[in-house]
């Protein structure tokens, strides 16, 4: 069953095919009169990311894709504008024969596709991502797109240059300056809070392997329940988590050492940003299976024994408060990292 949404949605794309219908009906100059005027509705559905209307438009009626607004932009260009890639991906459906809409410069100020690439994306589509670092990853994403993309445009346009005489890449280093400082910024700060984390994780493991739990045999000198599953537990546990926030600590002390530059913000901070995440949260795991286990060896041989069960049952609290709390990061980061770079990827024959 539809959501309310969802029908809302539906029924209005019905009502836009019965009157997209009768408009096909008309004479050629009426039907572009009422395109066109009193605006020109295919680049107002390209600006706002209406992907389903503008696909019932172009499939019963494909030549819309080569219309130009006043500045001789195509909805390729107001798409690549508002980031809105499943408009983009349109060009990869229809193959060569956009070439010559892609190539079209803006009559305004000179700039062509990759300028438009290079400009900073609307703040409700930077808003999308939590952290200036991954926005700033994405903005890498589409101002540096897959090889398969790439053919569509000429490689002049790489030095082409606008009205105020920057390239691409130039005007990409100039709207992105404060983002970029807001991404190192970001970067450290989560560093530097992780860092603190693990270190008190690490002095804790690491205090915990010579304070065993149950005490030595004084004669042997081995730990009275070295036989016991229980303490075995520990011992792995306890030695993971300090291998596990060592190596996390050192993570994240490359990311503060990083030079900081655009291009590191596309793949090796981010990449290093998900290992120290990763192994820092290994390192909560372990570090409350070795305190579970710990407390159970320590006291499940007193009179109450439902006690150490329910301590150690308590001490996984933290783990899913923990995903909770960091959910909304924990999300975008593999969405970021792994989906945005499948963006990019012609649709299955939308159109035709």
């Amino acid at each position: 069953m539809y959501s309310s949404k969802g029908a809302k949605q539906d029924l209005a794309i019905e009502l836009v095919r019965n009157i997209w219908n009768e408009i096909l009906l008309l004479d050629e100059s009426s039907m572009t009169r009422l395109i066109r005027e009193p605006s020109q509705v295919i680049f107002n559905t390209a600006e706002v990311g209406n992907f389903e209307l503008l696909v019932e438009l172009l499939s019963t009626y494909p030549d819309l894709m080569t219309e130009k607004d006043g500045r001789n932009r195509s909805i390729i260009h107001i798409a690549v504008l508002h980031r809105h890639a499943s408009i983009f991906n349109l060009i990869l459906e229809t193959g060569p024969d956009m070439n010559s809409i892609v190539s079209s410069v803006d009559s305004t100020d000179k700039c062509n596709l990759l300028h438009f690439a290079a400009k900073l994306a609307p703040q409700t589509r930077l808003d999308l991502f939590s952290g200036a670092a991954f926005q700033m990853m994405v903005e890498l994403l589409w101002f540096d797109p897959p090889l398969e993309v790439k053919k569509i445009m000429r490689p002049s346009f790489m030095e082409m240059r606008n009205s105020d005489g920057l390239t691409p890449r130039e005007l990409f280093t100039k709207e992105h300056k404060e983002l970029l400082k807001e991404a190192e910024s970001w970067m450290k700060g989560t560093a530097k809070s992780c860092m603190f984390v693990l270190t008190l994780i690490a002095t804790g493991v690491f205090s915990a392997a010579f304070t065993i739990p149950g005490a030595k045999n004084n004669d042997t000198g081995d730990p009275n329940y070295l036989e016991k599953l229980p303490f075995q537990i520990f011992a792995v546990s306890d030695a993971s988590g300090l291998i596990s926030s060592s190596t996390s600590i050192l993570i994240f002390l490359s990311i503060l050492i990083s030079r900081y530059a655009e291009q590191d913000f596309l793949k090796p901070l981010p990449s290093k940003l998900i290992s120290g995440l990763v192994a820092l949260f290994i390192s909560v795991i372990c570090m409350t299976v070795a305190f579970s286990s710990a407390f159970f060896v320590t006291y499940y041989h007193g009179l109450i024994k439902w006690v150490p069960w329910l301590i150690s049952v308590l001490a996984f609290v933290p783990i899913p408060l923990f995903l909770f709390l960091q959910f909304p990061l924990c999300l975008d980061i593999p969405y970021t990292k792994y989906f945005c770079r499948s963006l990019f990827r012609p649709n299955n024959h939308i159109l035709y």
